[in-house]
């Protein structure tokens, strides 16, 4: 399925030290924004290249798939996904650029290209590069603006809000029309001030969203990352994809192949 596949690109990072929390005896102090804010900042993971070895489980309201996929990305730039079922072949291989989709299923011998877009018709969600590879980090959305927000304590965790979340226009491609205004929520765990969830959704649309949980992090190359998460998209059609990033190096030359094979059918223009 093209959204399979879709999904198990929300992949990332590996193995070292896990990151524990100790429990809190001491209400927690009580901070501004615009200081949550900067932590959260001063703690997002900066690299150049990642490889990581992947478990993706898939629910909907029909079904349940487990996949082991292989992860690659160069920041800011390429995300590369080679994945398959249990112990099988390979079965499908997907390359997001900060433009474009591209997908090939080996299983079918069909493949489809197009933009963000599509993704957006298909997951009925707001999807683009820098948002995918911010919630496989645990980043913040550093190509788009802070405008109103406030900030709070919430069940043990830092809550900061951000509405009306624009695209930089630094970020902007030539041609794009400015359209989708996010509404961003996050919490904050108190300790290490990496996020331990985050909603977004579009302004004025409380029937859709996108919401990251980030249940386990660990440390890699002395980075905190994402260790198992959930996705969950609220729609038409509610599904939620389960990541356990198994292993991964950072800062390593590596490539990202993809090549069309000239009898697959074009699946998507």
């Amino acid at each position: 399925k093209i959204l399979i596949v879709f999904l198990g690109v929300a992949v990332l990072s590996m193995a070292g030290c896990k990151v524990k929390r100790t429990a809190l005896k001491k209400p927690l102090k009580e901070f501004g924004f615009e200081y949550l804010y900067n932590k959260m900042r001063e703690h997002t993971v900066v690299f150049n290249t990642m490889n990581s070895k992947v478990s993706i489980e898939y629910l909907d309201n029909k079904s349940k798939t487990s996949l082991k996929g292989q992860l690659r990305i160069e920041s800011d730039s390429v995300i590369w996904l080679s994945f398959s079922p249990a112990l099988g072949i390979e079965a499908a291989r997907i390359l997001l650029t900060n433009d474009s989709v591209k997908y090939i299923n080996r299983l079918n011998k069909t493949y489809f290209k197009g933009q963000y877009s599509l993704l957006d018709s298909l997951l009925h969600t707001t999807i683009e590069y820098s948002i995918l590879q911010s919630m496989l980090l645990g980043n913040d959305l550093t190509q788009y603006d802070v405008s109103k927000f406030k900030s709070s304590i919430d069940n043990g965790l830092y809550r900061i809000s951000i509405r009306e979340r624009r695209k930089i226009k630094n970020f902007m491609k030539d041609g794009e029309i400015e359209s989708k205004v996010l509404v961003q929520n996050i919490w904050l765990d108190p300790e290490t001030f990496r996020i331990k969830t985050i909603d977004i959704k579009e302004l004025g649309d409380d029937n859709k969203k996108l919401s990251v949980s980030y249940l386990e992090y660990m440390e890699v190359n002395g980075k905190i990352l994402p260790k198992k998460m959930t996705i969950k998209i609220q729609a038409e059609k509610n599904i939620i994809i389960n990541l356990d990033f198994l292993k991964t190096q950072l800062d390593l030359p590596q490539k990202y192949p993809f090549r069309i094979p000239s009898k697959y059918d074009l699946l998507i223009n």
